[in-house]
Order: structure tokens, then sequence, then C-alpha cells
């Protein structure tokens, strides 16, 4: 029975090779690989079209068709990206038009155009069959022509390829879906497509048809483009200032990453190692240079990753106590500019030399104590229209570590890192990010991160810049914070008619040294003045701080 059967399937195979259907598997074969025969097909061509030319034309008709093809296939040709594309493309524009010339006027048959035409066109040929971003082209549209059947393995069956774009990193393909079918679903099924595509995993992402809940867009990343961070670019000639958008890091299809921080609070979200201290870094980099900001520090971490950035500071927190004082003095900042613009009659302060904005920024957030936090909530609630920004990094966000206001809510920007869990993932980015395709579980390099704001509705990775010690140095050498601000006239104090420097350093001389309060009532300055000068002092090792919160000239020191 068996040998029947086998013998019954031979026959069946040899008559449907017969007649049509081998014709039909021949024409399928040389369409198939269309791309890899081309040097074939034109050469093809080529001589066919110069036999006809040869009899049909006369010299000067032979000619002039072949400069008015070398023109016009010259100028498609500068129309590439790439420069080595284009010198490729002249290269064999001008053989081929040189050698149809030639076999034009005196025959493709004349020797020895034959063998130049094997020689020289098996010689060109070899750079289009290794083109790189040729065969990802051609795999492409395999892949599409294959989709139909490959997606049932995936649970997408009836789902088809609209269209596919190449670039250098992979492709991004939009797929319709089956009647009944919605995006979320698709997007849940962004593992199997990557299994059934047979690509490395994580190499899939898929997001939502902003135009159609039954189109998806697929992106298949093949080779990782955020692999190694890039360095930070430096600032560009243009006058760096807060109210435009400034660079972060670098998109995975290549392009900037850009945020506007006037106005908006920032979330940074991940886990330890996850590169929250890249992004921080990025920030200040591009901030401190700005003349129409100041930005304020807490690193509750004693300093270790603001510490840096010292010099370039206007304040810097490293302890509980310090933090509660920064954030009453910045809440008092915001009720007076609030009083100030009221009086001038205005509703949003804009950002200026003489009135800057002010920013934040807080690492390991969620370490602050409750009346920082309470504190913060205000701030993050009533420092939009007088520019004040607060800029918030914690490994995990939650209602408890946020405190119980509304400090979460208040964060029009979220930066998700890498997180462990995918709860995590929407305690960062808000509920229902992880489902909508926003997954940061799946990174597993430092620094890559997701942007979520206004300008940013869709999940693209992006990677921070890398910001050498080198760097930071240059900046903040380059540029410092001023050391004091003018006395502000809505701050009362003692007529003393010493010398408030002097009267700082006889409190600090003493004994028991002086608490910040000690040195307002010694010097009759504002608390403001007082933490610059000690800030001053203390980056020349006149001054430290023995106990918390207390102060003393350090000895040997004139």
């Amino acid at each position: 029975m068996r040998r029947h059967m086998r013998r019954s399937t031979r026959r069946k195979l040899r008559e449907n090779r017969s007649g049509p259907g081998i014709v039909a598997s021949i024409a399928g074969f040389f369409w198939r690989y269309r791309s890899e025969l081309l040097p074939l097909y034109t050469g093809l061509f080529l001589t066919v079209s110069a036999t006809v030319a040869h009899r049909a034309w006369g010299t000067g008709g032979v000619v002039l068709v072949a400069l008015f093809c070398l023109v016009t296939a010259g100028l498609f040709a500068r129309r590439l990206a790439r420069q080595i594309e284009r010198a490729y493309a002249l290269t064999v524009i001008f053989l081929g038009s040189g050698w149809w010339l030639a076999a034009g006027i005196l025959g493709p048959g004349h020797w020895p155009l034959p063998a130049l035409l094997v020689t020289v066109g098996t010689v060109a040929a070899v750079p289009w069959w290794a083109h790189r971003r040729r065969r990802e082209r051609v795999r492409v549209e395999r892949t599409i022509r294959a989709w139909p059947v490959l997606a049932e393995d995936a649970g997408l069956s009836g789902s088809r390829v609209m269209s596919a774009v190449v670039d250098a990193w992979g492709y991004t393909a939009r797929v319709a879906l089956r009647r009944g079918m919605s995006a979320r679903s698709a997007i849940a099924r962004a593992d199997e497509i990557a299994s059934m595509l047979g690509v490395r995993p994580n190499s899939v992402r898929v997001t939502a048809d902003p135009d159609r809940e039954d189109h998806v867009i697929v992106r298949v990343t093949e080779t990782d483009p955020l692999a190694r961070p890039n360095p930070w670019p430096g600032h560009s000639n243009e006058p760096v200032t807060i109210t435009k958008p400034i660079a972060i890091g670098t998109a995975e299809d290549g392009t900037t990453t850009t945020v506007l921080l006037l106005r908006r609070n920032v979330l940074i979200g991940g886990v330890v190692g996850s590169g929250k201290s890249g992004i921080v870094n990025a920030i200040l980099a591009a901030l401190i240079p700005a003349d129409d900001v100041i930005v304020w520090g807490v690193d509750l971490k004693g300093g270790m990753e603001l510490g840096p950035w010292r010099k370039s500071l206007g304040r810097l927190a490293t302890g509980m106590d310090d933090a509660v004082t920064l954030f009453t003095d910045a809440l008092a900042e915001l009720n007076r500019r609030a009083s100030e613009q009221a009086d001038r009659g205005e509703r949003t302060w804009n950002p200026t030399r003489q009135r800057k904005a002010l920013v934040i920024l807080c690492d390991e957030f969620a370490e602050l104590p409750p009346e920082a936090l309470d504190l913060a909530d205000s701030l993050a609630r009533l420092g939009r229209a007088v520019a004040v920004t607060l800029i918030a990094a914690t490994q995990r966000p939650t209602q408890e570590s946020m405190g119980n206001g509304a400090i979460r809510s208040q964060m029009d920007i979220r930066i998700a890192l890498r997180v462990r869990e995918r709860a995590d993932t929407d305690l960062i980015l808000g509920a229902g990010a992880y489902k909508s395709g926003w997954r940061t579980d799946v990174f597993s390099l430092p620094g890559v991160f997701l942007v979520l704001d206004s300008d940013h509705t869709t999940p693209i990775p992006n990677r921070a810049y890398l910001v050498e010690d080198d760097t930071v140095t240059a900046i903040t050498d380059r540029f410092p914070a001023p050391v004091a601000l003018p006395d502000r006239k809505d701050e009362p104090h003692a007529d003393h008619s010493a010398d408030p420097d002097d009267a700082l350093w006889t409190a600090l001389t003493s004994d028991d040294g002086a608490s910040v309060p000690d040195l307002v009532t010694a010097t009759g300055r504002s608390r403001r003045w007082v933490y610059y000068a000690l800030q001053q002092l203390q980056e020349t090792g006149k001054v430290h701080q023995g106990a918390p919160g207390r102060w003393h000239a350090t000895p040997d020191q004139p």
C-alpha cells in the first residue's frame, strides 16, 4: 500500500511539472530572485537595446540617446543618500553607457565587447550582491509575502502587511489586523512575532496605529543602535535657554531626543543601575549653561551624584535637614514670585537673564522626609505659572514613596528606565502603559529609557548621552553659579552696622560653631545669602559641617 502511494505521488508530481507548471515555476524563480539576477537582466537589456540601435539608428542617433540616458541616470544617482552609493551608481552608469555606445555603433558582437560585458559586468555586480541593505530589503519582501502563513503561528491569522520600510537598523511594517482583533491584542503578542520572524529576543516592538484600531506598527530591530552610548555632543552655537527643548540622548532611529522642561515637572524612574544618573547628568549638562535658569540640587547620597556639579548649582542639599530647608526656601521663592506677578498684572513668569526660572532636581526623591514631601507637593502643584520646575528621580515611584499628595499626577514628563516588574512600568508611565507597548522590563543596558509626554506618544527606546567626568569639570569651570544673590527687599532683617562677612566669620569661629538660623541673625542677611556664603567658604576649605546643621571654621585657616 505504501509503495503504491509513493508511486502515485511521484506520478502526480511528474504530471504537475509538465506543461504550464514548468513555465510558471521557471518564471517564479526568475521573479523571486530578481534582485540577485538584476546584473544579468541589465546585461541582457544592454545587449538587446544595443542590437536594435545598431540596426535601426545611425551613429548620430546612438550618440544622442546614449548622452540622454547618461545624463538622466546621473541625475537620478545623485539623489541617493550615501556618498559611496552615489559613487557606485555613477560608475556603473558610466561603464554601461560607454559599452552601449560602442555596441550601438559597432554592434554587440564586435570583439572585445562581449568579453568586456561579461568581465566588467561581473566585477561591477559584486558590490551589488554584497550590499547589506539590498539583501535586507529582499529578505523583508520575502517575509511580507510569507506573512499570511507565518502569522497563524503567532496568533495573528488573517493579518497582512500593508507596507514596510527598511533602514540601517531593521525595518518597520504597517500591519492590518483581521476584523474584530484590537491593537492591544497584537501588542501583547510581540514575543510571539519575534519567534515567528526568527529574530533576537526583545527586538520586536508593536505599537498601535494612531489612525486606526485595526492597524499596528511592527518595528523589528535587527542591529541594536543603542548598544554603545553616544558621548555628550556639547552645545550648539545657538544660545542655551530653558524656553527651548534640551537634548538628553539619542533615539533608536538615530534622531536626537529632546524634552522641554519649562513649566513641566519630570519624573525619572528605574531600578538601581538602570542609568538614572546618566539622565540627570544629561539634563544638567544642557541646563547649566543657560543664563535664564538656576538649578538647585538635592542629593541624599551625601553628594555622591550631584557633588561634581556643586560649583554650578545655586544650592545643594545633601542631608535631610538641608533638604527640608531647601524646599522651604523654594516654596518661599514660589510665593514671592506669585506676589510679584500679581503686582505686575501678569499670569505667567517668562524666564530672562534677570528673572530666571528655577529648577529643583532631587535624586532619590523617595528618601525625602515627610516635611520635604509636603513642600514638594506644593511646588509641583503651584510652580507651573512662576517657572518653578521639579525633577524627581527615584527607583519605584509608589504612592507612599511619592508622598500621599498629588506629586506623581503632576509629573508632565515621565522617563522610564529599566524596571524588574511589569507593574513598575505603569507606576512610572501611568496605568495601562505596559499593555499599550511601553515595555521597559526588557531593557538590559544602562541609560536606555522611554519618555512619555505630549511630544513623545510612541514608545521609542532612547539612550542618554554619556557625560564623562572631564566634561562635567569643564562645564562647571566654565559656568559657575553666582556665589551670592542680592538681598530680597521683602525680607526684613536687623540693622547691623558691622560688616556681614566679619559677623559671619566671627560666628563660625566660636567653639560651638553656628547653625544657619544663628548666622542669619548674626549677619542680618537672608538665609539665601548665608547659604551662598557658606558654599563659597566650603569650596575653599575654610569651613566644614561638624554636626548636622552646625557649621565650624576649619582650624589653621586665615
